[in-house]
């Protein structure tokens, strides 16, 4: 495993550094596809940030916090990423047979059929039978699910606005959330 340390904005000492990798090198009893993390250490305003980026065997996370003191800020990215490389595991190798995420089409007639409420580069209607049985993700926790499995897209009950979303992914690569709204008998919104 690859380890880069950045500090921005404030001298990095070489205990920080030690801690850092010290922690990190704990990562790898949680996966062992772990390529290349980077973290950035930045002072900004008095307030201490710390983001990492782990990249590595069809894993890309990402984790930030900020905090008063900078260990406390990359200890809780540190426990952030613990996280989510635990629910990449469960759901990538406690479930093989698990079929994909793709809920049904543009072809398929039966549910509903919600559409992006804006422009946007979702191909066609979204099928959901029980916006009640979506599963309820803040944006960053539904992109980082999306990116985790992959399909077409991913509908979820967005927790920050209490509306029925959906996450894809535009010709340009990039994972997109778009809001969405129910489509009546005729196809209109």
């Amino acid at each position: 495993m690859n380890i880069g340390i950045s500090g921005r904005h404030f001298e990095l000492t070489d205990e920080m550094k030690a801690h850092v990798s010290e922690k990190l090198s704990s990562l790898e009893r949680f996966y062992d596809g772990i390529d290349d993390v980077h973290v950035v250490l930045e002072l900004t305003a008095g307030v201490n940030h710390a983001h990492v980026q782990l990249r590595g065997d069809r894993v890309k996370l990402d984790a930030r916090a900020q905090s008063h003191d900078m260990y406390a800020a990359f200890d809780e990215t540190l426990s952030n990423l613990e996280r989510q490389i635990r629910r990449f595991k469960d759901r990538t190798h406690g479930h093989p047979h698990r079929p994909a995420q793709e809920q049904g089409g543009p072809e398929s007639t039966e549910g509903r059929l919600w559409t992006a409420i804006e422009q946007s580069e979702l191909m066609g209607p979204v099928r959901i039978d029980d916006p009640g049985e979506l599963p309820r993700y803040t944006t960053m926790d539904a992109m980082t699910e999306y990116e985790l499995n992959g399909g077409r897209y991913l509908p979820f009950m967005n927790l920050e606005t209490d509306r029925v979303s959906a996450v894809y992914r535009t010709s340009a690569g990039a994972s997109q959330v778009v809001e969405l709204t129910r489509l009546d008998s005729q196809g209109e919104p």
